[in-house]
């Protein structure tokens, strides 16, 4: 059955778009959460206001109902293309590209590709890797040319390598064929509007979708206490909600309520194209807020409205005003809208440079690899005949990958995964992330920290290499493809015998039609 793509007339009208988060439910919690949904999104589809139901994918755990069953019944009850999340979260490139096949031939041509979030719990032998979402952006366009990929991306970061790692990444999504961006949470309306000055000062016109979220006060405990990856809340926001909190559990929630149809207000006067409202999760309150947010839109019509009521909805008893960002919060504008410019013209965000050691190694490690590796050079004539006959018996096989491991395991991190990619990332090893992240980092890190929180995030590093060795650009367009079938194998024969797939640089749209306006 064909249903009506709200979701893409929408983007290609330019009309505000709303639709109705649902969480898939735990396969132990039973069916009633599927009945609540088709219940939902049947209410959904009768209201012009709404684009449809957005599914989340393994949010809860990984032992979730599948969200392409979800999408089936959001689809049949509201006639309406929702929008399906789809995790790279434990899954195989192989098991990635099975999810996005199903959702395409069941006819749910919306997906929001995204990483995922950490895995809490085991569930094969082994190592749990991710499939990237920059690579599944170009899987989902392989499989059908013409469908809606929306990724995400956090401009919600205050440490100069996190942040700038944000907006290299967010390019390199938009190059891979990336229809619409949707933020991260938060409530630092400076930094929404910071995402909307990057995209205009350097040219795109992808559409942005904000994600707003309405906290209960054990939301705000959670998220304060940094237990929700990448979402920040500043100590004044949650001081203020107590306070809110103190006026009865109605008044509180009221009061929540008309923060977050601000924001959605605030959104759109930015230039927003939608919203996606985490912790609204039925037609009902989804249905309040937009009439809270109409209501609003009678009296705040102006950008000088919108900051003066904002200011007055968020001081302290004190009377002071609330910050919504942590002490010396990094931005990468000041006050006023940036010009049109490259990436090279963009203001410099700080002064942060390798480490000693980090340059000694890159500058070592580049040495090696243009002696061994350079195709044309004379170490990779007289190495390639040489590993290939050490190749061509099984105790050879085990003897060239055991001494590749050996040299270099601890030097890198190597985990012999057959397709060595350190060439295209400053020598920085991607196996060393835990999720095994090579184009760019996800969006949970926090004050520069990796969201498992037991080291800095490596991408860290290879920005500031790159920042170091004026090769910056490479990080918004070297799209390194997944490693498939070669893990266990040397990655020097397999360099050598030309057998990975290619390393491409791609380009961003600047100045064209979207994919969403076809």
């Amino acid at each position: 059955m064909a249903y009506r793509n709200a979701i893409r007339e929408g983007l290609r009208d330019s009309e505000f778009l709303y639709t109705l988060e649902h969480v898939p439910a735990l396969l132990s919690d039973g069916v009633r959460a599927l009945d609540e949904l088709a219940r939902n999104a049947e209410l959904v589809g009768r209201d012009p206001r709404m684009r449809g139901v957005n599914i989340g994918d393994r949010v809860k755990s990984t032992a979730c109902f599948s969200t392409v069953e979800c999408g089936k019944i959001a689809a049949e009850a509201s006639g309406l293309v929702p929008l399906l999340h789809l995790a790279g979260k434990d899954r195989l490139p192989h098991e990635a590209v099975g999810v996005i096949r199903s959702a395409l031939d069941a006819g749910l041509r919306n997906l929001l590709l995204v990483t995922g979030d950490r895995v809490m719990e085991p569930t094969r032998p082994g190592r749990t890797r991710y499939h990237e979402s920059v690579v599944a952006v170009q899987d989902a366009r392989r499989l059908d040319p013409d469908c809606i990929v929306a990724t995400a991306m956090s401009p919600f970061k205050y440490r100069e390598e996190e942040l700038a790692n944000q907006y290299l990444k967010m390019v390199k999504k938009i190059g891979a064929g990336t229809s619409y961006i949707i933020t991260n949470c938060s409530w630092d309306m400076r930094k929404f509007e910071e995402l909307i000055w990057y995209r205009d000062a350097r040219g795109f016109d992808i559409p942005i979708v904000a994600n707003l979220l309405l906290p209960s006060i054990g939301w705000a405990r959670g998220i304060h206490s940094g237990r929700l990856p990448g979402v920040y809340m500043s100590d004044s926001l949650f001081a203020l909600i107590q306070e809110e909190q103190k006026e009865g559990k109605e008044a509180a929630r009221r009061r929540y309520q008309q923060r977050l149809a601000m924001q959605v207000v605030g959104v759109k006067l930015m230039g927003y194209a939608g919203v996606q409202l985490s912790g609204v999760e039925t037609y009902e309150a989804l249905s309040g807020i937009i009439d809270l947010v109409e209501e609003l839109e009678k009296t705040v019509t102006s950008r000088a409205d919108w900051d003066q009521a904002w200011a007055e909805m968020n001081r302290l008893p004190d009377g002071q005003p609330v910050s919504f960002s942590p002490p010396g919060g990094l931005y990468m504008f000041g006050r006023e809208r940036p010009a049109p410019c490259s990436l090279d013209a963009l203001p410099d965000l700080g002064e942060v440079a390798p480490a000693d050691g980090e340059m000694a190694k890159y500058k070592r490690m580049s040495r090696i690899h243009q002696a061994m590796f350079d195709r044309d050079g004379l170490g990779a004539k007289v190495l390639a005949p040489l590993m290939r006959a050490v190749d061509a018996t099984g105790p050879g096989q085990r003897a060239l990958l055991k001494f590749e491991h050996m040299t270099k395991s601890a030097a890198l991190g190597c985990e012999t995964c057959g397709f060595c990619r350190i060439e295209y990332l400053n020598y920085v090893c991607p196996e060393t992330c835990p999720k095994g992240l090579a184009n760019g980092p996800c969006s949970g890190t926090d004050d520069n920290v990796c969201e498992f929180k037991d080291r800095e995030c490596i991408h860290n590093r290879k920005y500031r290499l790159a920042k170091a060795t004026g090769t910056l650009k490479a990080l918004e367009e070297v799209l390194v493809p997944a490693v498939e079938g070669t893990r266990g194998t040397s990655s020097w024969i397999n360099y050598y015998n030309g057998t990975n797939p290619p390393v491409v640089r791609i380009q961003p749209r600047r100045g064209k039609k979207s994919r969403t306006e076809r």
